[in-house]
């Protein structure tokens, strides 16, 4: 079996020299290449696309990493990619919105570098690399593997800061785990949207909090294409921000998620404000948390959708 190993940078690659105090970006694909324990017969193409910790990506990293590894698809059989935590969850699922299902692809990385005892980069690389050779993780999107889990990326979150439990999945639980040599699945993963590998347009993204001052609520609606507000519960928004939204929507995309970590918005209250009275309003109700909403909106933007059809690619997603 091919298999493409593609280093990005993040913890993972990184080291502490002697006499630092802290830890610089060391590792390349060479280097995790030598560390796994490949199977008879498996080829490893390393590919050191770039060495960078993940809070320097944005979606035109993420564009550009996406035209690579199509290019590779028809190569190998198989794609690892080493990544920095940070923006992992971003990066999978910008991916799996844009490349065809037709073989595995798995970001892993690590929370502990790799001169900190108890360095996880070396076990989470070979759990990733067991997943892209398991037969079952075909057509399954793509996928996060961390800490012995296997996430998909439409549900993956960073969950944990500091320990090597790094990612979760509240809405569905993770998809499967490595045993030891076993892959095992839980269930399947839904088919979703696919579209062309091109983002456009700038978004403003607002996480809701009681005293949120609507005057900078304003000028920042102002200076972009799309906005993405995190609401309360399942979907309430305080009435001083009513007209701001009432406003912009004539001439922008507004979107709205919910700031809650597990759930979606529904329909329950006839207040103002609430999910009830937005309904009659021109907004697209989300069931994406508000960083895959960022990412989904732009390539909406940048795929030419009109609104409506950007409204049945949200709230159509999980269907």
């Amino acid at each position: 079996m091919k298999i493409a190993l593609v280093s990005t940078g993040g913890t993972i690659a990184m080291a502490q020299a002697t006499c630092q105090d802290v830890s610089s970006l060391s590792y390349t694909a060479e280097f995790f290449a030598r560390e796994l324990a490949v199977s008879h017969g498996d080829d490893i193409v390393v590919v050191n696309y770039s060495q960078l910790p993940s809070s320097h990506f944005d979606s035109g990293y993420s564009q550009n990493l996406a035209d690579r590894l199509m290019k590779l698809q028809t190569e190998v059989q198989g794609i690892v990619i080493t990544h920095g935590t940070d923006t992992m969850e971003e990066t999978a699922f910008y991916l799996d919105l844009v490349l065809p299902n037709a073989i595995p692809v798995v970001l892993t990385g690590a929370m502990m570098t790799g001169t900190q005892p108890g360095y996880d980069g070396v076990i989470n690389l070979q759990n990733a690399y067991q997943v892209v050779r398991e037969p079952n993780s075909a057509h399954k999107g793509v996928l996060i593997v961390f800490n012995r889990d296997i996430i998909s990326s439409v549900h993956a979150a960073k969950v944990e800061s500091e320990r090597p439990c790094a990612f979760g999945s509240v809405q569905t639980g993770k998809l499967g785990a490595i045993n030891g040599n076993e892959v095992l699945y839980y269930y399947e993963t839904k088919p979703h949207i696919k579209l062309e590998n091109h983002p456009n347009g700038k978004v403003f993204l607002s996480k809701l909090h009681c005293d949120i001052e609507p005057s900078l609520v304003r000028y920042c609606c102002g200076q972009v294409d799309i906005v993405i507000f995190e609401c309360f519960g399942g979907g309430r928004v305080p009435p001083k921000l009513l007209p701001i939204i009432e406003d912009v929507s004539r001439d922008r995309i507004v979107i709205l998620t919910t700031r809650v970590f597990g759930g979606h918005l529904y329909d329950e209250y006839s207040y103002e404000g609430s999910y009830h009275y937005f309904l009659s309003r021109k907004v697209i109700f989300s069931p994406l948390n508000s960083l895959k909403s960022c990412l989904l909106a732009r390539l909406c933007q940048g795929n030419g959708m009109t609104f409506n059809e950007m409204k049945k690619a949200f709230e159509g997603f999980f269907q």
